[in-house]
């Protein structure tokens, strides 16, 4: 994958800011949505804010919409995959090892 193309992957665009032992706290910008797979958290909860941007997560639990302001939580081993109307997204993501 490109550098251009993992800019654009919702999960290569996540940047780490700040970790540790408890939590890791990232920023994302990504420009796709999640079309060709799904991702599982199989060690983490997570809570997506969503600070520019809106879509569609689509999850088990059937198909949630966001948009800017509002906060995703994902528990941990939850299947899903987000999906975005437009290309300028921008996420802050917390994942926590301990519940939320």
């Amino acid at each position: 994958m490109g550098q251009q193309e993992e800019q654009r992957n919702y999960l290569e665009s996540r940047k780490a800011v700040l970790v540790n032992n408890d939590l890791h706290i990232s920023l994302a910008a990504p420009r796709k949505s999640m079309t060709d797979y799904f991702f599982k958290n199989a060690q983490a909860d997570e809570v997506i804010f969503v600070h520019v941007g809106s879509g569609t997560l689509k999850t088990g639990f059937g198909d949630i919409k966001f948009e800017y302001g509002d906060y995703l939580v994902i528990p941990r081993g939850t299947i899903y995959q987000m999906e975005f109307n437009t290309e300028d997204n921008r996420l802050f993501i917390v994942e926590s090892f301990g519940p939320i």
